[in-house]
């Protein structure tokens, strides 16, 4: 492939503006850390783990059923969708603002720090929206364009905010002039739509509301399963809150920030393997896509060993070096903390061979599982153990999922081939 081919590839645009969102939040997670309290970073943890919360939500509600729907629709077609989209997040906006508002009242420091993080919620997902619509129309230049000026100018204005309180800047304005980048870019995405895609009216009630239901439709399922995927592993933070030291959540959110690298390799596992995990299927049968599926699995217990191992070696010097001495019970956690997203891989290995085989509500299931697991164990282990039994908490919440669909992938695939031979 010649360079030029090279550089207007969609799969090329496609990895590098995931790249670049990744690298953007580790970066920024370590601007916000050397600039505000141990209390305000503890604080930002648990308010970043709701974005991500409501971010998935609206994921699995509003935008993945969007994009599968609109592909190859005309622009007058795709405004229509998307302004129903647009509409139905607005109107979720009051339930939003209610969630941060709960949660503050028992684990963030101020009602202004919450309806902060909600503002700034507001924001992410108008531009996450956007930037999902111009996926769906093969922009992918465009997407790195819009992704740039609001993950870089996020960077930019909290650094700017950080440097000018001289260390102790307030959360909520961290967190406030963090979402005018995203509300920036959303406005310059929707300004670059088609015209005909802009001119369509606003959606009537009754349009909406048979929207709403469809989306409901798609998506009950999948939105189950976001729920308890974070019940299981995601939601430690709150656990530390509520049975350890508050504290303790800035120690944690640094050891998992650097673990966030894993997300690039995760990503492109996840694309990948169902691909080709298909291709061998198709090629030669199930036991062709076994082996290959095998060999992937094997592969990822190495990478998984060797990073181990380096994070052992090196984990306070990296942990100092990106985040400062505050930071030294992270360091002591990191080597513990990196067990359950690298074995966690393993889920990808299935779960593609689980698509291959039109099999997947197993993945449900492994959540709640996860999710029990996790909260029986959370009163426990992190009272006993501190932050290393939090640490824990998370790797088994991720790795009961991940044991229970390879299980359930054996037995799937144990049962195709005996009703192949009968």
């Amino acid at each position: 492939m010649t360079w030029a081919r090279l550089t207007r590839s969609p799969v090329v645009w496609a990895l590098g503006d995931q790249v670049l969102v990744s690298a953007s939040n580790f970066v920024l997670t370590l601007v916000v850390a050397r600039h505000v309290s141990l209390a305000a970073f503890s604080a930002y943890g648990l308010a970043i783990t709701l974005v991500w919360f409501v971010s998935a939500m609206h994921r699995a509600y509003l935008t993945q059923p969007m994009a599968i729907a609109a592909v190859g629709e005309a622009p007058a077609e795709l405004g229509e969708r998307l302004k129903a989209v647009l509409m139905l997040q607005v109107l979720g906006w009051p339930l939003v603002i209610g969630l941060f508002a709960l949660v503050a009242w028992r684990y963030l420091p101020s009602q202004g720090v919450a309806l902060a993080a909600a503002v700034f919620t507001a924001a992410f997902l108008l531009q996450e929206t956007m930037r999902r619509v111009l996926f769906v129309q093969g922009r992918m230049q465009r997407v790195s364009a819009l992704d740039a000026l609001a993950y870089g100018g996020q960077l930019v204005a909290i650094l700017a905010v950080g440097m000018a309180a001289g260390g102790e800047a307030p959360l909520e304005a961290v967190l406030l002039v963090g979402a005018l980048p995203f509300a920036a870019s959303a406005g310059w995405a929707y300004a670059g739509l088609p015209a005909e895609a802009r001119a369509v009216p606003w959606p009537a009630p009754a349009a909406l509301q048979r929207a709403a239901a469809s989306h409901w439709a798609e998506s009950r399922w999948v939105c189950f399963s976001q729920v308890f995927m974070f019940g299981s592993f995601m939601l430690v933070p709150f656990q530390i809150a509520e049975w350890g030291k508050p504290l303790w959540v800035a120690q944690y959110n640094a050891a998992a920030s650097i673990l966030n690298g894993l997300n690039v390799i995760r990503q492109a596992l996840g694309n990948h393997l169902p691909i080709e995990a298909s291709r061998r299927f198709k090629a030669g049968g199930m036991p062709a896509m076994q082996r290959y599926l095998a060999q992937s699995a094997s592969l990822i217990m190495v990478l998984a060993a060797a990073i181990v191992a380096v994070l052992v070696g090196l984990g306070p010097e990296l942990v100092g070096w990106l985040f400062g001495a505050r930071f030294s019970e992270a360091a002591a956690v990191l080597p513990h903390a990196a067990v359950g997203p690298l074995v966690g891989m393993l889920s990808l290995v299935s779960q593609a061979g689980g698509l291959v085989i039109r099999q997947t509500e197993q993945i449900f299931w492994s959540y709640v599982a996860g999710t029990v697991v996790s909260f029986a164990l959370a009163p426990w282990l992190i009272p006993t153990f501190g932050l290393l039994g939090a640490v824990w908490v998370s790797n088994i919440g991720v790795l009961v999922p991940t044991l229970w669909h390879l299980l359930a992938f054996r037995r799937q695939v144990g049962a195709m081939r005996q009703e192949q031979h009968a």
